[in-house]
């Protein structure tokens, strides 16, 4: 974008709304609390981005419920040396009432997982579509958080110098 192209409230390169009611900042906070937790390992925190009964499907198998979630993630972290980095982009918020959401996002995983290779990093782009609720504190949570895996593909891992 130019310096002098004209700057429209509430789209820009990563997210747009789609009705007035759309809460980007919230929905963009949700999608970043999630992506920090799983990449700092947290089980318990990647957890607790869903409502008590959420459906997550981060691949072919649905797990349901604040605690098979927390569980798979254990599972994923007892790698120490699994690492992952999580970018979103191209968010659409769809809001279906004050406290409801619709959304569709695009993510872009790095991840080293010693148990698939040692030498290479895999490289991941999909697409997360969903819905989101408001909880009564006014954060939001996934009720839904549906991946479908676009590309992947593997770099080569270059010792950190």
């Amino acid at each position: 974008m130019s310096a002098t192209a004209p700057v429209l409230a509430g789209i820009g390169p990563i997210r747009a709304p789609f009705g007035p009611d759309a809460d980007l900042d919230g929905i963009s906070l949700l999608l970043v609390r999630f992506s920090d937790a799983v990449d700092q390992r947290s089980s318990a925190d990647a957890a607790a981005q869903f409502t008590e009964d959420g459906l997550f499907q981060p691949g072919i198998d649905p797990v349901r419920g604040r605690s098979q979630i927390e569980a798979l993630y254990q599972r994923r972290f007892s790698d120490e040396r699994r690492r992952t980095c999580h970018l979103w982009s191209n968010l659409q918020v769809h809001p279906a009432g004050p406290s409801e959401a619709g959304l569709k996002v695009v993510l872009t995983n790095y991840a080293f997982e010693p148990a698939i290779s040692e030498e290479t990093l895999q490289f991941r782009i999909g697409t997360v579509s969903g819905r989101c609720v408001k909880d009564g504190q006014g954060v939001w949570r996934f009720a839904e958080h549906l991946y479908e895996r676009t590309f992947t593909s593997c770099l080569p891992v270059v010792p950190a110098r």
